[in-house]
């Protein structure tokens, strides 16, 4: 997915190639910024020119910092700094003063170098004037004037004045009579988040969320929410040596109410939702990604009224009851559809699904419990635009949040934004819907919803054939999937190296080879936070296992996924997941939008290195057209899970190859509750396993590719140990993916 909205600031840059001069700071260290991007004025050649120092300067100039900050301050070491580079560079006597004009202090001159905010009239002025993260460098007649909207930034200001001024200029330091430089700086700030309980835990993560993607998106400076655990752990782990975050400070601020006081102005919109309605709290984050908005409920506005006096009020109350669809529900996306989808203001290359406040305590029952699985990744939203729904994909019943709509009513919204996207991007991208469905609503799970006749997985199945009928593809489990909006600005992870065996097996006889696939890290949550855990297990790298992501979740979590991939053993591979870049149907794919979906996934694959997809998930065998599709970005090896939900006869094809691409079954059996049960899975896969047997070119042995999901690499090492105990007389292999298919190879072509 190449998201429009995706291309901000090179972050990377902005902490390593900060601008070390021996005449600026006394030292350039991890914690110095970077001066912005240059937009230093030119002046006419006929326009005045103040010279502060060096050959032609008439007045001895001071420099002045405020008596109330300490001498360790980003302010003291800032005028000290533009002190000595001046002095350095010019052979001049500059001194530092502080702004106390009483007994013992020195009178206020006409010229004077002013660093940050003092008591003179002309700092006041500028003080004013600064917005979020901004410096000012200002001439107001003789005087100079350096400050910023916060200490930090005045080394900033600092640094950029020293570049372009002091550095840049020979005899003398001369600047513009009417020098009036605004300039941008990037600050990280680490905010804590959303405490407490219940509703108000939901509406802060809610509101945080959304001011979160605002800035991500809209300003240099970037917002990091860390909530403990996982994220934690990944900010650490950025900030590791030779990382991207290694060279950067976070300002930590305790949770929204900082963060609003520093990026008010940011906001343009409140868009306040209907408890009452759950949806339009998915409609109010649409709307909010439009309109750069925080989504608050009615009484939480009333709390920030004053600090929000600038927004536009959105209210989405009491507008939506079902007199258009006889869906209050339906009738707010539809709304949502006509007012924003339609008129081309939101993404056409992220369609969120993301739960609303439904769940089986009542309307507002996610939002009364303080549930914020589903609200603390809406600054992704929010940052692409996206539009937000949350609707069953199935045509013949009712959900179970809105039992009594018309049948079909959710599906035929659903479907009403497919058809737009599809319409949008047939000629260019597949576009990714992220998110999952609400078991309750949407199917029997485990017999809480007795309105439906349809179970989870098929329920799952249903939103991808649906989806792949549109141009689209999934990803299913995001929830808690935390700073997407942060993470993403990583531009480092534009080609990454795969591993590969160091020598190619030969079939032998009487031999069980064994392939582990570690499946079901293709969405957003468990490639961040249960392979997080998996990947610091003491044992990987004991045994060849293929891992499996989504390769287009490089638009996502690309420091990430570099991560994974730079700190990968040997022993460790990596392929596609479900079912290749993205979750799709082949069989389903639209021939007007298959060439499309074609170099979508060559792209990615070729960006991940890989050339395997394992787990190609459909409802039928693989025809022609679907291995031509797959062949051409994974031509080492196509593996198949075939499940025909509809009852049309699909089945699952033998291995067999299509032209150089060996094509085969992943073992979908494999019981990984406890160890004993792995092993019994294990001994069965063997004895019993579908079109492994090697008896036509290697008597006595067999493959197995066996899907394993979630479960550690210790885990793996113990299944294998006991099984070989169990059998002391079988000669048993695990070998790696690749291997894996060039033996499947072997069988097959002899």
């Amino acid at each position: 997915m190449k998201k429009s909205y995706l291309r901000s600031f090179l972050l990377c840059l902005l902490c390593a190639l900060l601008i070390c001069s021996p005449l600026a700071l006394t030292s350039c260290g991890p914690d110095e910024p970077t001066p912005p991007e240059d937009e230093t004025p030119t002046p006419a050649p006929s326009e005045p020119m103040i010279v502060l120092a060096g050959e032609g300067a008439e007045h001895p100039y001071i420099v002045v910092r405020s008596e109330n900050v300490h001498s360790g301050s980003d302010i003291s070491k800032g005028a000290a700094a533009l002190c000595k580079a001046i002095n350095n560079r010019f052979n001049s006597d500059l001194d530092i003063t502080t702004d106390w004009t009483g007994a013992g202090g020195v009178a206020e001159s006409p010229y004077e170098i002013l660093v940050g905010t003092t008591n003179r009239e002309d700092s006041t002025k500028a003080d004013k004037d600064l917005g979020v993260n901004e410096f000012i460098i200002r001439m107001v007649d003789t005087k100079l004037v350096i400050t910023a909207s916060s200490p930090s930034g005045i080394t900033y200001a600092i640094n950029y004045f020293i570049e372009h001024y002091v550095d840049a200029q020979t005899a003398s330091l001369k600047v513009p009579a009417s020098l009036d430089y605004k300039g941008e700086y990037t600050v990280y700030y680490e905010v804590a988040s959303a405490g407490g309980s219940g509703a108000a835990k939901y509406d802060t993560a809610l509101a945080l969320a959304c001011l979160q993607g605002i800035v991500n998106r809209e300003s240099k400076s970037k917002v990091y929410v860390n909530s403990g655990g996982g994220n934690d752990k990944w900010l650490k782990t950025m900030k590791e040596e030779g990382r991207w975050l290694e060279k950067v400070t976070f300002e930590k601020l305790d949770g929204f109410d900082e963060l609003l006081d520093l990026f008010a102005s940011y906001v343009k919109a409140v868009v306040i939702w209907d408890t009452n309605v759950p949806a339009t709290v998915n409609v109010a984050t649409t709307v909010a990604g439009v309109e750069d908005g925080l989504v608050m409920t009615y009484e939480m506005y009333k709390k920030y009224e004053l600090k929000l006096n600038n927004a536009e009020i959105i209210d989405l109350r009491d507008m939506f009851f079902g007199n258009d669809t006889g869906s209050a529900k339906n009738d707010a996306y539809l709304w949502a559809i006509e007012n924003y989808l339609e008129k081309g203001l939101c993404s056409t290359d992220l369609l969120c699904h993301y739960m609303d406040a439904w769940n089986i305590h009542g309307p507002s029952g996610r939002r009364d419990g303080g549930d914020d699985a589903y609200v603390s990744i809406r600054d992704w939203a929010v940052y692409n635009r996206a539009f937000v729904i949350d609707l069953s994909p199935w045509n013949d019943e009712a959900p179970l949040d809105d039992p009594n709509q018309k049948i079909g009513t959710d599906y035929a919204t659903f479907t009403r934004v497919l058809e737009y996207l599809m319409e949008q991007t047939k000629d260019s991208a597949p576009y990714e819907m992220a998110g999952f469905f609400d078991f309750t609503k949407y199917s029997i799970n485990g017999g809480q919803n007795f309105n439906s006749r349809h179970d989870t997985v098929p329920t799952e199945w249903e939103y991808v054939w649906v989806i792949s009928a549109y141009n689209g593809y999934h990803n299913t489990c995001i929830e808690w999937s935390w700073n997407e909006s942060f993470h993403s600005q990583y531009e480092g992870a534009q080609q990454l190296e795969n591993n590969r065996p160091e020598e190619e097996l030969e079939l032998e006889d009487n031999t069980t080879y064994l392939c582990f696939f570690m499946a079901d890290y293709d969405s957003t949550y468990p490639l961040y936070r249960f392979l997080q855990d998996h990947w610091a297990d003491p044992r990987r790298g004991e045994l060849p296992l293929a891992w499996g992501i989504n390769p287009n979740l490089l638009d996502t979590y690309p420091d990430i996924i570099e991560y994974y991939y730079e700190t990968a053993t040997p022993n460790d591979y990596f392929t596609s997941d479900a079912s290749a870049a993205g979750y799709f149907n082949p069989s389903r794919v639209p021939d007007e939008t298959w060439d499309i979906m074609v170099d979508h996934n060559i792209e990615y694959f070729e960006r991940a290195d890989m050339t395997i997809a394992p787990m190609i998930l459909d409802q039928d065998r693989l025809d022609e057209q679907s291995l031509e599709m797959m062949s051409q970005f994974a031509p080492d090896g196509l593996a198949t899970i075939i499940i025909d939900q509809h009852g049309q006869g699909g089945s699952q094809a033998p291995a067999g190859m299509y032209g150089d691409t060996p094509t085969d079954r992943l073992d979908n059996s494999f019981n990984s509750s406890s160890v004993e049960s792995g092993v019994a899975s294990l001994e069965n896969i063997v004895r019993y396993g579908y079109s492994r047997k090697l008896g036509a070119t290697k008597s006595g042995s067999s493959l197995s590719l066996i899907r394993v999901v979630w479960k550690s690499p210790s885990y793996i090492c113990e299944v294998v140990e006991n099984y070989k105990a169990a059998h002391p007389n079988e000669n048993v292999v695990v070998v790696d993916i690749y291997n894996y298919f060039n033996l499947l190879t072997q069988d097959l072509e002899n």
